[in-house]
């Protein structure tokens, strides 16, 4: 008799838990193509990526900057696709952002990105920038879900 409650018992915690993580699926990797404080893209931008065609001309308009001329970086589009997020212009340095996490869940690629300011007691360079962040990961045909990350406690 006690295998039969031990063997009850594992089925209904199998059962019980067979669904407790759908939203916290394994987050898929991230290939960072460029990253910094001086971007051509003068407004906020959160933008998703499929085609070679997209890519060149956000790439461009990303690369009209300070009269730059970086090379565009190499994507399979076959696949991967890229995760642009921008800031827009800022009157100071010290702004900076991030794509921490892509991950699918049910229904969308939630797409986690952290934001910094400089304090408002900051001494900072005084000059325009424009923060941004380029990765490259899995292609996927959710829906992108841009949110905040969470601080990352050290």
């Amino acid at each position: 008799m006690n295998i039969i409650q031990s063997l009850l018992f594992c089925l209904i915690l199998l059962w019980l838990f067979q669904d407790v993580n759908p939203c916290l699926a394994e987050a898929l990797p991230i290939r960072s193509l460029a990253k910094g404080a001086f971007s051509g893209i003068k407004e906020a931008r959160r933008e998703v990526i499929k085609d070679a065609a997209q890519w060149e001309k956000v790439w461009k308009q990303h690369d009209t900057n300070a009269g730059s001329s970086d090379k565009i970086p190499a994507v399979d589009f076959s696949k991967e696709m890229v995760v642009v997020a921008t800031m827009g212009t800022r009157r100071t340095g010290g702004y900076s952002i991030e794509i921490r996490n892509v991950a699918p869940t049910d229904k969308t690629l939630r797409i986690s990105l952290k934001q910094t300011s400089p304090p408002p007691d900051a001494i900072t360079v005084q000059a325009l920038t424009a923060p941004f962040h380029f990765v490259a990961v899995p292609k996927s045909d959710l829906k992108p879900e841009f949110v905040e990350a969470p601080d990352q406690k050290k």
